[in-house]
């Protein structure tokens, strides 16, 4: 479609004050420019431009709720107008809705306006929603109004490559490349390499490795990233099966690096002796170990390939191990415990090292050799499970030398595991209390104090390594502000064990509901569920600003000139909500939610009064005793300056109100398409989908589920037959639901299950019982 020839603007008085008003508007005088366009208003309640750009100073002066009117009497009375367009596009921008903003970009442009840098900004708007089918067009557009800038010439680039259009990219980057060649300065070159590489990216990610191995030869001398250099070049070699080349190059490279593992496995398939015997293999890692004694690689590599019964693995792990032990690496264990997933390797392991602490240990000189053995097989028998004696070991430890953080680590662990979360925090704060200076130390007892649910004690633990304002009781606010996930995930999962624990006491006391012990029970339920509910939106919100913030980067990414870390960073953003933190608060808010859908349930009418009456009966006597008490309660978890509701009452109060199951399918749905590999997925979703009556969403996310717990399909897993009859039994009590729906949920669950049709539930839960 053709763009519109521009209407004549600013033909009037009401013109020349609005472009005054747009003038002052620009320069964030919104004060001036709010009293020339009320103004225009007076004269001219229906001027669409002078209406669209209150809007916008409206929202940016903090009055949202009356901005939402003004921008949309513009849009109604003149949505043609590309100037409307473009101030109602900067609203929705503005409020971070780049969809509907790109929308109203593009009617500008399609409208006529002059403005060419509306285009750059749709096509920000356009990677941002990964909308990639116009955004060729629309770089291509603005390369042509600005060709002088090597950036617009990437962003075309950038836009082929992420249509998939290969060759297009290459043109385009190879054009600007011998446009510039002999007008490049010194400090033109590390944009001019990294523009080299990107093109080399692309022409690999094309499949045509002989013709990227001839581009990255050819442009040898413009490449200041050496290290990508041989990491390409090696690995053209490699697909083009010039495997000895490519050996040299990976030499090479271990030369620059010989810690890296990857190097050691790319230079074995190189000289194919990952085919080889085993022992043709320990003679190469021997050579290379003699090339980098100070390396770990070479040294562990040949105990992953060697078999557990064989006397050269026992000999290489004795090699390995001991003289970690002799240093007293505190690391041994850590680096050894991937070996024990091989059949036979762990008993063999187990036995060199029980062998050492009984005969080489005690002979040597140096009292710490003994200790970190026994902090070894403390670790080593935790992982077996076998707890006393992990405990025995560590006890040894500790007894040997009481002043070691790292025992303490390990004996909290342990408790941990026995299920006294009490005692491993204790334990854990004394090895803390050791080095009061050791951050890490001080994250795990911080850690140890949330799974013991001793939430405030655990804020003022962490609380010494946060920045703290001058009227801040802790760093509570401050552990938002940094996006710490891991602190609010912990303390989301306490708060939620909290009030189940007051919810529980609640349930079981014979209190009348007049005593103030349980009018204080109701309370401190209702607190922990709200902040529970906080904690857990607070880490959904934090993703979400992760997903904002990458919108500054589309800009500042083709300015500085780093096309291939950009590509690298859009990746990353399209399966951030993969991360394992993310899904664990989305289970969390799951659970949470199901919990108030099933109280809304089995709530009846009579019983709603009852509680309002409750609630009335004891709102007075609340207040006098307990708002001091709430009060300084408040200070220590508000998440935010001024906060208006630091305990979530109102967010939960609000939260009861909505259709919160479908908030939730929401947020967890991207799942699908960025963790479709992952068994939360689908039993996030399978609840979900239950719980919302959609059935045939629920049966495919059950065979996604059993096709990734059960590929080879030879289990018969208790989770899945679980769910399979569960999804039967409420789709037929379900006397809402359609029931066509009904018979082909049924004749999917007989076609995946085959023992479904056949079996009574009692014999196919027998049956699926794994």
């Amino acid at each position: 479609m053709a763009p519109k020839k521009a209407t004549p603007i600013f033909a009037n008085k009401e013109d020349a004050n609005f472009r005054e008003a747009l003038q002052l508007y620009d320069q964030k005088q919104y004060k001036k420019a709010l009293k020339l366009v009320d103004a225009n208003l007076k004269k001219n309640s229906n001027h669409a431009e002078s209406l669209a750009l209150k809007g916008c100073i409206l929202h940016f002066t903090g009055n949202k709720d009356e901005a939402v009117t003004y921008i949309k009497k513009a849009s109604d009375k003149d949505s043609s107008n590309y100037l409307v367009d473009h101030l109602v596009g900067l609203y929705y921008r503005a409020l971070e809705d780049y969809v509907e903003a790109a929308k109203w970009f593009k009617a500008a442009m399609d409208n006529g306006s002059p403005n060419k840098p509306i285009l750059r900004d749709l096509s920000f708007m356009q990677v941002q929603n990964r909308d990639y089918k116009p955004l060729t067009e629309c770089r291509q557009q603005y390369l042509e109004h600005a060709p002088g800038y090597r950036a617009n010439w990437t962003g075309l680039a950038v836009a082929q490559h992420l249509n998939k259009d290969y060759s297009g990219a290459v043109a385009t980057l190879t054009k600007i490349e011998g446009i510039i060649k002999d007008h490049l300065t010194a400090s033109d070159m590390y944009e001019h390499s990294e523009a080299v590489l990107y093109k080399n990216q692309v022409l690999s990610e094309s499949g045509n490795f002989s013709k990227a191995l001839e581009v990255l030869e050819q442009d040898t001398d413009s490449i200041k990233d050496r290290l990508s250099y041989l990491e390409y070049k090696a690995k053209y070699l490699l697909y083009l099966g010039r495997k000895k080349e490519a050996s040299l190059v990976y030499r090479e490279l271990l030369k620059t690096n010989p810690d890296n593992m990857q190097y050691y496995i790319m230079l074995e398939l190189a000289l194919e002796t990952n085919i080889m015997e085993p022992e043709v293999r320990v003679r190469l890692y021997d050579k290379l170990t003699s090339f980098y004694p100070k390396s770990d690689p070479p040294r562990y590599l040949p105990l992953t390939f060697l078999s557990a019964d064989s006397s050269l693995f026992e000999q290489k792990c004795k090699d390995y191990i001991i003289p970690q032990l002799l240093r007293g690496v505190p690391a041994t264990f850590v680096n050894v415990k991937p070996l024990y997933g091989y059949q036979g390797k762990l008993e063999v392991i187990e036995k060199i090292v029980l062998d050492f602490l009984i005969e080489d240990a005690p002979k040597n000189p140096n009292p710490s050799v003994t200790v970190w053995t026994y902090f070894y097989l403390a670790q080593h028998y935790l992982y077996k499970k076998e707890l006393d004696t992990a405990m025995k070991y560590i006890e040894l430890a500790i007894e040997h030398t009481p002043t070691l953080v790292e025992l303490y680590i390990i004996k909290a662990r342990i408790l941990k595991h026995k299920g006294l979360f009490e005692e491993a925090s204790n334990v854990m704060d004394s090895g803390r209390k050791l080095d009061l200076q050791d951050r890490f130390i001080n994250s795990k007892a911080t850690k140890y104090m949330l799974r013991a649910n001793k939430v405030d004690e655990a804020i003022d633990c962490i609380s010494l390594f946060t920045k703290l304002d001058e009227d801040a009781v802790n760093g509570c606010k401050d552990l938002h502000l940094m996006q710490v996930n891991w602190v609010l995930i912990e303390s989301a999962e306490a708060y939620t064990r909290l009030y189940h624990e007051q919810e529980a006491k609640l349930v079981a006391s014979d209190l009348g509901k007049d005593s103030e012990e349980y009018t204080a029970l109701q309370e401190n339920v209702a607190i922990y569920k709200g902040l529970a509910l906080k904690r857990f939106q607070a880490v959904v919100k934090i993703f979400k600003t992760f997903y904002s913030d990458q919108y500054d980067f589309h800009s500042y990414c083709l300015r500085r000139g780093t096309p291939r870390d950009y590509i690298d960073m859009l990746r990353w953003e399209d399966k951030i909500h993969a991360t394992p933190v993310y899904v664990r608060a989305l289970r969390g808010l799951l659970n949470f939610y199901v919990e108030l859908y099933e109280e809304q349930q089995r709530v009846s009418s009579e019983q709603s009064q009852d509680d309002l009456k409750t609630k009335k009966s004891g709102k007075k006597q609340k207040k006098g005793k307990s708002n001091k008490k709430k009060s300084d309660q408040a200070t220590k978890v508000e998440a935010e300056k001024d906060d208006q509701d630091p305990f979530g009452l109102t967010l939960l109060s609000t939260l009861k109100q909505t259709d919160f199951i479908e908030q939730l399918s929401k947020l967890v749905e991207p799942l699908a398409s960025e963790a479709p590999t992952s068994k939360d997925t689908w039993e996030l979703l399978f609840k979900i989908y239950t719980i919302q009556g959609k059935y045939v969403l629920a049966l495919q996310a059950l065979k996604s589920l059993d096709k990734i717990l059960n590929g080879d399909g030879s289990k018969k897993l208790k989770e899945v037959g679980d769910r399979a009859r569960y999804l039967s039994e409420m789709s037929k009590q379900d006397a809402k639901a359609n029931q066509a729906i009904v018979k082909v949920v049924e004749k999917g669950l007989c076609s995946t299950f085959p023992e479904f049709e056949k079996l009574s539930p009692e014999e196919f839960r027998a049956v699926y019982s794994k």
